[in-house]
């Protein structure tokens, strides 16, 4: 095992190799573990540092480690002209600061562009693997109050208000959630880690070392194995040479440093989505090293659907408190024509994050409207992240200094944008607060992406691509891509666990080949069990729902009641009932035209005030009856009774149709037969008080 810290000092790191990987994060890590695993020799260059447990930065000072720009620090900031891109840099990659959701596509919601290696039948038991290297599991109380986080409760009433209950759910996630969170353990790949405590730092490095972010699971496999482990390595140059492929890179923070030269015969790109596809077409059209590349190199770029908005919740409790997520409601709504498919998920804002931003903003009245709006240091603020089906239209290219930029039509975009935004007014009103979008696409119309993928087609179909389906590239055997930017467009969920699945799937594909093993597996699948996939029952009872309410739906209310002047034997009946049907498209469809009916009924003298539940055929194209009721409910001895009743408009002139719509001839039967003998007559729908004279 071998760690180099500076890309300068490299006395572990041979002259040639045989694999190379390039980046540290969810793809390179699963490729580093597996092929050491396999016995190849294998460098993995990350152009970031290391980030020991308490290193990570927490003063309100941008200089202070934060900023890539500045000081190669941790995150990586990039202003792609239409499209605002955040992504993580270090030994773990944007594992160190993603909110360690682990969750999978829904499968019927992927566009057609979607290549079958990567549907889920392929990848699903790479899946499997993958959270049980990550040790995925749900979010569940919190050790030092016994109770789940205020946020996860504030969601589940609300959706529960809502009735969106079925389409929330709580997703898995690589935190390590233990009984005693001081106690620093061994986790089941030999590597200490502490205990979540619920600080809710996760999205800005985990100093406890409680998130299973890459460095305590596939990199700590990978060294372990036998792999060179080369950060504050930025990989420049890639060019073919007799001994296979040339790799030149530089220490990012030493300008002074001169170039680091390694050959090796197989280089697996996984800088990233904007990292790889900027590293691939400079080698292109700027150095020329790699000519042949394909001229779809950039497409089908895309930033997940990600849209962010927020707010503050002062009768909430804490909502920094817990993971930074913990909470997925999953939204399949009309939206025009056709249905947009898009997920919610409560956010933590940590308090050190709330005062970076707030020291960061460049004028004084943003600043002041931060403060004055939102708080620069609240408790009660939360994030709304969404994220969900876009075109995949962007295209990276370089501008003209060199740096990666991306061609993006946010009218293309526009049908998703707005049903996302549309969810800060449905809560503003239902919460009482006002919900605020990111100032970037208040300001500017530029949204944020914290998900880059796409800008490496792989082959599909119809329609080759820069790579195969393994990632390898065409006409430079031995070179691979193998993250985020061969994923085809928005998953339209948190997409590391389909980027690690996919990473999977190849690694064991090339393991095989380099060693000559048709037969070679991880060592870990003996343990593998299935993985829970709360996210797809939630998605599909989603897509049921809007099913069912296509088209918008329609309510109304009725009472009837035997009118006070008739005088005859007849039983007295009182009829309180609310008629629904949620979707216009399904109502149409079916030839009753049934409506769910529920509320009262009053029968004189075996029901009083009865809750009656049943349906209501609404002018069914039989044509036999203008309404046909069929109701069940108990009477007052708690027997169950059977309504049915009919109104008709078969008589001809204005009067008889009004009549014929606001009368109905009811009997009703002991449910089951019985003693009892049926009650029968007629109530009418009386009008109101000031059509009366």
């Amino acid at each position: 095992m071998a760690r180099v810290e500076r890309a300068g000092a490299h006395p572990a790191a041979p002259e040639h190799v045989e694999a190379i990987v390039v980046g540290s994060g969810f793809g390179g890590a699963v490729f580093a573990a597996r092929l050491a695993q396999a016995g190849v020799g294998v460098v993995v260059l990350e152009r970031g540092r290391r980030w020991e447990r308490g290193s990570f930065p927490r003063s309100p000072d941008p200089a202070d480690g934060w900023l890539w720009s500045i000081g190669a620090g941790l995150y990586d900031i990039r202003w792609l002209d239409k499209l605002i891109s955040v992504q993580g840099a270090g030994w773990g990659g944007g594992s160190l600061v993603y909110a360690n959701v682990f969750a999978r596509p829904f499968d019927p919601s992927l566009s057609g562009r979607w290549p079958p290696h990567l549907r889920r039948d392929q990848l699903d038991p790479y899946s499997d693997l993958a959270a049980h290297m990550l040790d995925v599991r749900p979010v569940g109380v919190d050790p030092t109050t016994g109770r789940v986080p205020a946020r996860t409760a504030m969601v589940e009433s609300l959706v529960d208000r809502m009735d969106r209950v079925a389409g929330t759910i709580r997703p898995n996630l690589a935190v390590r959630f233990t009984a005693d969170p001081d106690a620093v353990t061994p986790n089941k790949h030999g590597v200490e880690q502490g205990g979540c405590d619920f600080g809710g730092d996760c999205v800005i490095g985990c100093n406890r070392g409680a998130k299973n972010s890459l460095d305590h699971n596939y990199l700590a496999v990978a060294e372990r194995a036998g792999a060179v482990a080369v950060t504050r390595a930025e990989v420049i140059r890639v060019e073919p040479c007799d001994s296979g492929y040339a790799v030149t890179w530089r220490d990012p923070g030493d300008a002074a440093a001169p170039p680091v030269t390694m050959t090796s015969r197989h280089v697996f790109l996984a800088a990233g989505a904007v990292g790889t596809t900027e590293l691939l077409l400079r080698q292109r059209d700027v150095l020329g090293t790699l000519p042949l590349l394909s001229s779809r190199l950039g497409e089908e770029f895309s930033g997940n659907g990600d849209f962010l908005m927020t707010t503050t919740l002062r009768s909430a409790g804490d909502l920094t408190r817990g993971p930074t997520i913990t909470t997925t409601t999953i939204l399949d709504v009309p939206e025009g024509r056709t249905p947009v498919w898009f997920q919610v998920q409560d956010g933590g804002i940590p308090l050190p994050l709330q005062r970076l931003i707030h020291a960061s903003l460049p004028l004084e009245r943003l600043r002041a409207r931060w403060s004055r709006r939102r708080g620069s240091r609240s408790t009660h603020r939360m994030a709304l992240l969404s994220m969900g089906r876009d075109s995949a239209s962007g295209h990276l290219v370089l501008n003209r200094n060199g740096n990666a930029a991306v061609a993006w039509d946010n009218r293309r975009e526009a049908r998703l944008y707005r049903a996302e935004s549309r969810v800060g007014p449905l809560l503003s009103g239902m919460l009482r607060t006002r919900v605020h979008a990111a100032l970037s696409w208040t300001l500017l119309r530029r949204a944020v992406t914290v998900h880059n993928l796409g800008g490496v087609p792989a082959d599909r179909p119809g329609a080759p691509g820069v790579v195969d389906q393994w990632g390898q590239v065409h006409g430079y055997p031995g070179l691979f891509v193998v993250d985020g930017s061969t994923v085809p467009g928005s998953t339209g969920a948190n997409p590391s666990a389909t980027i690690l699945a996919a990473a999977e799937r190849a690694a064991e594909h090339v393991a095989r080949r380099l060693t000559g093993d048709p037969q070679w597996r991880a060592p870990e699948w003996p343990d593998v069990e299935a993985a829970p996939v709360p996210e797809d029952a939630a998605s599909r009872e989603m897509a049921h729902l809007r099913a069912r309410t296509s088209g918008n739906g329609i309510r109304f209310r009725e009472r009837m009641t035997t009118p006070r002047a008739r005088r005859t034997r007849d039983p007295v009946a009182d009829l309180r009932l609310t008629a629904s049907f949620p979707g216009l498209d399904d109502f149409l469809r079916d030839d009753l035209h049934t409506l769910d009916v529920d509320g009262t009924v009053t029968i004189h003298p075996i029901a009083t005030g009865r809750p009656v539940r049943g349906s209501l055929s609404l002018f069914p194209r039989d044509g036999r009856h203008a309404m046909r009721y069929a109701l069940e409910f108990d009477d007052d001895r708690g027997a169950p009774w059977l309504l049915t009743g009919v109104k008709s408009t078969r008589r001809p002139g204005p009067i008889a149709r009004w009549h014929g719509l606001t009368r109905l001839h009811w009997e009703a039967r002991p449910d089951g037969g019985g003693d009892r003998a049926p009650y029968s007559g007629f109530v009418s729908i009386t009008p109101p008080r000031w059509c009366r004279s």
